[in-house]
């Protein structure tokens, strides 16, 4: 029976409202009992659409990679690639606490799939070989991630991202590191996340 005014219970509903959850609260925050009772269920409740925890985490990634849009295949395929990659860096930005799942739960679905093809189709159009179009999506992937997830937790040496900051070192150890003290605390990671996207690019052009 449905209580009047309250939406049926399922798992989309479920998985979108796990998201909001850690989005707000954490991930560590997020038990089966506080999901229930955010959704005003028991959570028992839950096991009839989720079977258990890992399902729940499963789903989520499925949830985050729902939103990420590729561009249209009428972008020529740099600017597609660089696009997509820039789709997935705000993916970062807006579920700061469920990004990590994509790194901690490597997505085993249709959409995950679906991703993979679309980028390897766009390489494989732009004239690379089957295994250079492998090797330089696994290269822009590990770039992208390991950016996004360093943003997230904060850059090494950076006023926000280490307790270690750069001008607390001594010159005479660590010149490089310390002529650098300024740019660190105003860096424009906009600007440098494209530099990286750039940088491997253009290493990939020469393979095309």
């Amino acid at each position: 029976m449905v209580v009047a005014g309250r939406q049926p219970l399922s798992r989309r509903r479920v998985l979108e409202e796990a998201v909001r959850f850690t989005d707000r609260e954490g991930l560590e925050a997020l038990t089966m009992r506080r999901l229930g009772s955010e959704l005003g269920v028991k959570a028992m409740s839950l096991y009839n659409h989720v079977p258990n925890k890992s399902a729940l985490l499963d789903g989520m990634v499925e949830v985050l990679l729902g939103e990420l849009e590729v561009p249209p295949e009428t972008h020529d395929w740099e600017e597609r690639i660089k696009e997509g990659y820039r789709a997935f860096r705000r993916l970062a930005h807006e579920h700061p606490n469920v990004f990590p799942l994509l790194v901690n739960r490597p997505p085993d679905t249709m959409d995950g799939a679906w991703l993979v093809e679309e980028l390897l189709q766009t390489l494989r159009r732009a004239g690379f070989e089957r295994e250079t179009a492998l090797h330089a999506f696994r290269a822009l992937s590990s770039y992208a991630f390991g950016y996004a997830m360093a943003e997230i937790r904060g850059f090494t040496l950076e006023p926000n991202g280490s307790r270690l900051g750069a001008r607390s070192l001594s010159p005479a150890e660590f010149p490089n590191l310390c002529e650098l003290a300024p740019y660190l605390e105003e860096v424009d990671h906009d600007r440098e996340f494209e530099f990286g996207l750039e940088l491997i690019i253009a290493g990939m052009r020469d393979r095309s």
